[in-house]
């Protein structure tokens, strides 16, 4: 189960960025779509169920990874809150297509920066050894930096 609701979560993941380049795409152009129900609504729906996904994870969780006491899993947790900023400002904060890409160019780096923190964990714990260790150290040192 735990490997079901992992891959959901990346989809998930997966499904808000997509979401989101659309509501930008479409706010960029003034578009009157932006007020489509289902573009309006889904994003919401997504983040929902992936802090429904992550509550599940963290619980489950066969490394004993916990937000606020280890210092892997609450970066992880920063970089997402990060990234919703993100988005949240381009699409509601920014009021020109500037500061909109801004927010885009922000909102990807979060995302990468989490999703290679979490491949450098991943490495870790296969045994990757010093790679590893040194992509975590400066995942963890930009979240500390930015924070």
């Amino acid at each position: 189960m735990y490997m079901i609701v992992k891959h959901a979560h990346l989809t998930i993941i997966l499904l808000t960025f997509v979401f989101f380049l659309i509501n930008l795409v479409l706010t960029m152009r003034n578009s009157d779509m932006v007020n489509n129900k289902l573009l309006k609504i889904g994003p919401h729906i997504l983040y929902t169920l992936f802090v429904i996904s992550f509550i599940y994870l963290i619980m489950n969780n066969p490394l004993e990874l916990y937000p606020f006491t280890n210092s892997w899993a609450s970066s992880k947790l920063g970089g997402f809150v990060l990234y919703v900023l993100s988005i949240t400002f381009a699409l509601k904060w920014a009021k020109t297509n500037l500061w909109r890409i801004v927010g885009l160019i922000s909102a990807v780096f979060w995302l990468a920066m989490s999703a290679r923190l979490a491949f450098a964990y991943h490495l870790k714990a296969k045994g990757a050894g010093e790679d590893a260790n040194a992509y975590i150290d400066f995942a963890q040192s930009m979240l500390a930096a930015i924070c």
